[in-house]
């Protein structure tokens, strides 16, 4: 729920952020002028937001990151500790069928320390609100350039 709600507000903020930036650029400027000038501050709050997404669950909601990677991690050990179940999922899996529980559990659980690794949050966030603060601007400044026409 916090996830999504955080993503919604941070997409609202992005695509306030270049709307507020064009109004009080000039409006005789030219496209690409007035796109950079949207994009710088939609960028900035994508920086400050990725950064913001490592703060929270990796200072302020750590024993919550902690208990939900502990949750996944004994669901790891519980499905591949009994033979038979990975037997069911090595036929279903054409993966899992090339390697041994063993190493189905070091991969698993390797995965699950990327996953919960904050570099990885705070990257994954970065690339994904530039990408959406990028998007943003240029749906701005088309909406504003042709609203001023």
């Amino acid at each position: 729920m916090a996830i999504a709600f955080g993503s919604l507000v941070n997409f609202g903020l992005l695509l306030l952020i270049p709307f507020i930036s064009d109004f009080q650029a000039q409006s005789d400027a030219h496209f690409a002028v007035r796109f950079k000038h949207n994009l710088r501050g939609a960028v900035v709050y994508a920086c400050l937001a990725a950064l913001s997404v490592g703060v929270f669950y990796h200072v302020v909601a750590a024993d919550q990151t902690a208990f939900r990677k502990l949750e996944r991690e004994q669901f790891i050990e519980q499905s591949l500790s009994d033979a038979d179940a990975f037997a069911a999922l090595q036929q279903t899996d054409p993966r899992l069928a090339a390697m041994d529980r063993a190493t189905a559990k070091a991969r698993a659980l390797d995965s699950l320390r990327f996953q919960f690794d904050p570099r990885w949050h705070v990257t994954a966030s970065l690339i994904l609100l530039v990408a959406t603060s990028a998007c943003c601007a240029l749906f701005a400044t088309l909406i504003c350039g042709f609203l001023r026409s």
